[in-house]
């Protein structure tokens, strides 16, 4: 049984043990803190201050936004297009059309995309042209050498980001920007843009990117691979239905096989999830509020409407062509698909697109903008080397999501009001490695919407060289995590899929860094629960959690299993969160590997030092138990030290199967025999929190966005 605590607010105690505490917590502790405050001579102790931080030695110089002479080309919004004070368009923007089998106009529903994408792909084209042969040579020169050294367990990587970074590998222009017009547009619609290498999407202050809300513009292509559903049907003729995926849609945004590309700008992108999905095929299946479909995949795929009160396809429950109730929003197929279906069991679970999907990067930059209601997770970079995330602003939901449809708040299919804890699967920041290296006709750069380079480059897979910096996070999921789903290392080679002390470049301290940013609702900086291929040496310090659902979180499961090791944590402040420290090897009941074998997690080396939580919460601290769930497995306690790790306020504590160093620690936690709980080197009292770091500062409100 689990070990359960609640106590109420720890006294201050004797000053020897202060002191003791507080030489702790200044001495670097193992490496944990970038930034971390120094203690004064003759007995003086500086604290360090949370949130005031402006220039990090530690970190890569902040990214620049490009000058007037690195554009391409500038685009003017349609004057047709004004969002109002909300920051929403206006219902009649780009109108729906009520009933079944009635198709939107796509001149009305996706005016901007083709411009947008040609601009971009006319400046793909240009920079290829000016450095792609540099980057190219570059890159072979490097293959080269790292194949004829002939590493044991190394990918070959080809030239790295580091020396990409260089002006030589940047052309002379290479930005398009999107523009507020003199007659008052400041807005553009648009479906899926494909980001090319070398090229920087600029938004303008002002200007906001939505997405079109029709489902045709997102499709793949693939047959199958149906948008906008909980389900459809399964492949190769095969009875009955399966679990919707992200991957049926196109993200808003993508690219695979980059150098030197970002997304920056004092903008706006808003994905709109809180406005009904329409179609511009009108056989198309959606699904209405009432849960009843507009036709059926399989009557779609011959061309013709189905009768009514035939099975939906699409996790409806029956077509009903005469129904006149609005069509789902991404967001409620979000909540249906993901909490009513799919609960624990995995059933089912939302065909949502995505902001932003990149595969396969060398420098990758996101800076300054603001992005907003996405309708799965925002960013998802797989495989990159160098991505970097400053300054941005991620609001979801942000006000406009209260505003459409006109009336009623814009409520969930089941009558709620939009909030923040019911926009399912909204996560800001996924980064992760990729599940291969690559090189050659699969490494060929991407130059355009329809175009590569003529020889390709290596990538090597792992996600390496990360910085989240300066940034502003509320939404509805997890807000930064990292996943180590995916192992591009050998077989063999024991290798973790992200290290980061993985190739770190010369400009920074560390390989992986989260500092100086304000977290407010979400599941706070997390790794997982996808850790299969393992997660180490990682370095957070300085940021704080405001009202967020968790602070910093470790999960892992049977289904995943993977080793987390060497993760620093330092000069956090948490405020009013429901769960403050949330470290679990038992996330999910989801279903074992296809083998039948489970994975076993095994948290280690976990360091927390200058940590202040304030208001009540909630902490779990929990290893992996021997012989469970009916195995036999070995033990992987959680290993974890806390150096100065305080509260005011009471508290819910689980803990099991963990082995605590602590120092300076007054959260109420108790060695327990029977749930194997170890407390190692009690060696200090606990100290106050006013004395360990200063979080005077470190709460602020959101920044208003555009």
């Amino acid at each position: 049984m689990l070990q359960k605590i609640i106590v109420k607010r720890c006294s201050s105690l004797a000053l020897l043990g202060l002191v003791l505490a507080l030489s702790a917590c200044f001495d670097g502790g193992g490496g944990s803190g970038g930034s971390s405050g120094g203690g004064g001579g003759g007995g003086t102790v500086s604290l360090f201050q949370v949130g005031t931080t402006r220039f990090d030695p530690d970190l890569p110089p902040e990214p620049t936004l490009p000058n007037d002479a690195q554009v391409c080309s500038t685009l003017l919004a349609s004057n047709n297009l004004v969002k109002r004070p909300d920051g929403a368009l206006p219902p009649e923007a780009d109108p729906s059309k009520p009933g079944v089998g009635v198709a939107v106009s796509t001149a009305i529903a996706n005016p901007d995309q083709a411009r947008i994408q040609a601009a971009l792909d006319a400046c793909g084209a240009a920079v290829q042209a000016e450095v792609g042969a540099a980057i190219l040579a570059a890159d072979a020169a490097a293959t080269a050498s790292q194949q004829a050294a002939a590493i044991p367990n190394k990918n070959i990587a080809g030239v790295s980001g580091e020396e990409l970074a260089k002006p030589q590998y940047r052309a002379s222009k290479f930005a398009v920007r999107l523009v507020v017009n003199p007659g008052g547009g400041n807005s553009f619609i648009s479906g899926p843009l494909t980001l090319p290498s070398g090229v920087t999407l600029w938004i303008d202050k002002g200007v906001t990117l939505f997405a079109s809300r029709d489902v045709m513009a997102y499709a793949t292509g693939k047959a199958g691979d149906y948008c906008a559903n909980t389900a459809v049907p399964k492949k190769n003729g095969d009875p009955g239905t399966q679990a919707g995926s992200s991957g049926n849609c196109k993200a808003l945004i993508s690219g695979d096989n980059l150098v030197n590309s970002a997304v920056m700008g004092d903008g706006t992108i808003d994905s709109r999830a809180y406005a009904e999905v329409v179609s511009s095929d009108a056989l198309y299946p959606l699904m209405k509020v009432d849960q009843s479909c507009s036709n059926t995949y399989e009557a779609y795929a011959r061309g013709v409407q189905a009768a009514d009160l035939t099975p939906c396809d699409n996790g409806g429950n029956w077509v009903n062509s005469k129904s006149s109730v609005r069509n789902m929003t991404w967001w409620d197929l979000a909540w249906l698909g993901n909490v009513i279906q799919n609960g624990t069991t995995g059933s089912a679970s939302q065909s949502n697109f995505r902001m932003m999907v990149f595969n396969y990067a060398k420098n990758l930059t996101l800076y300054r903008l603001t992005l907003s209601n996405s309708a799965n997770f925002h960013v998802v970079p797989s495989g990159v080397d160098g991505f970097t995330v400053w300054g941005v602003k991620v609001k979801t939901p942000s006000t406009a999501a209260y505003a459409n449809p006109a009336g009623n708040g814009n409520p969930l299919y089941n009558g709620e009001q939009f909030g923040e804890d019911n926009v399912k699967n909204t996560d800001a920041f996924d980064p992760g490695s990729a599940s291969k290296a690559i090189s050659g006709k699969n490494g060929l750069l991407t130059t355009g919407s329809t175009s590569k380079s003529t020889t390709g480059m290596s990538f090597d897979g792992y996600l390496k060289n990360v910085v989240f910096a300066y940034n502003y996070i509320s939404t509805g999921d997890d807000d930064i995590v990292l996943k180590g789903s995916n192992n591009p290392s050998p077989a063999g080679s024991g290798l973790p899929g992200i290290d980061g002390n993985r190739d770190v470049r010369a400009d920074r301290k560390w390989g992986i860094m989260i500092a100086h940013n304000h977290i407010y609702w979400g599941h706070g900086i997390s790794i997982g629960s996808e850790t299969n291929a393992g997660v180490t040496n990682v370095h957070v310090y300085d940021n704080s959690f405001d009202d967020s659902e968790e602070g910093l979180r470790i999960k892992s499961d049977y289904a995943r299993g993977g080793e987390v090791s060497n993760i620093y944590y330092s000069n956090i402040c948490i405020r009013n969160a429901q769960n403050a420290l949330l470290f679990t090897p038992y996330y999910s009941t989801r279903a074992l590997p296809a083998t039948g074998v489970p994975l076993y997690p095994n948290f280690h080396d976990i360091f927390l030092n200058n940590v202040v939580i304030q208001g009540a919460t909630n902490i779990k601290l929990q290893g992996f138990q021997a012989n469970s769930g009916g195995f036999q497995n070995p033990a992987y306690p959680l290993q974890m030290t806390l150096t100065n790790v305080v509260t005011d306020s009471s508290m819910r504590v689980v803990s099991s199967d963990a082995n605590l160093t602590l120092n300076g620690v007054n959260l109420p936690l108790l060695a327990s025999a029977a749930n194997r709980v170890v407390l190692k080197d009690l060696s200090t009292q606990p100290v106050e929190m006013s004395k360990v770091l200063d979080c005077s500062q470190a709460y602020v409100d959101f920044p208003l966005t555009q």
